[in-house]
């Protein structure tokens, strides 16, 4: 384990209510425990309950359940990610196995309570290269805005490659939406159909 504490990789599937909890309540969750949990070796989670009760002392008690050999109480040692994503900083990633628009392919990033990925640092790139061995082509969360003649990614701030150490892109088309492929980043039609990648801010316990 490292100094900042303990990162679990944990299978569970989030849904609004569990990411909006209240102070006072504590989202605990039944792990079927391996004799030796380290980072990134998925636990099995089951249903989810919530506990009314104060969260200091159940928090620092589920903690030590989860970290082995035992880490401090201090707040937000685990990063938590839904079943079948992958994390990586304070974000995790699911990778489509289907091929749909870049529209389409928001809406299903969104039913999950996600956003098509937005890359703004060349570590985020280089570990999206990675987990999809820099194959084919994924939509990411990064679209023209024709008025302004500006691409704009979906959390509404500007794309600016160069500061972020991401490829340039071509000039801003009508209806044009960005494609990763490995390092590159392709403008091309946002009707076209290709894979798509989500992502979502870890939960911290």
């Amino acid at each position: 384990m490292g100094k900042e504490g303990c990162n679990l990789y944990l299978n569970y599937r989030p849904n609004r209510m569990e990411r909006r909890l209240k102070k006072s309540q504590l989202q605990v969750f039944q792990l079927q425990r391996t004799p030796d949990v380290q980072d990134n070796i998925p636990a099995t989670v089951t249903k989810p309950q919530v506990i009314k009760a104060p969260a200091g002392k159940e928090c620092n008690m589920l903690r030590q359940f989860l970290c082995k050999p035992p880490c401090d109480n201090s707040k937000g040692n685990f990063k938590l990610c839904p079943k079948d994503w992958q994390l990586h900083g304070n974000k995790c990633y699911w990778i489509s196995g289907e091929k749909q628009t870049w529209n389409d392919s928001r809406d299903d990033c969104r039913a999950k309570d996600s956003e098509l990925a937005v890359l703004k640092e060349e570590a985020e790139l280089h570990f999206i290269q990675r987990i999809t061995n820099g194959a084919q082509l994924w939509w990411i969360g990064l679209s023209a805005n024709f008025s302004t003649r500006e691409w704009m990614w979906v959390d509404n701030s500007l794309y600016t490659g160069d500061k972020e150490g991401l490829p340039n892109i071509t000039e801003v088309e009508r209806n044009s939406c960005v494609m990763l492929k490995g390092s590159k980043i392709i403008s091309e039609s946002c009707s076209a159909v290709t894979k798509w990648i989500c992502e979502i801010e870890t939960l911290m316990i």
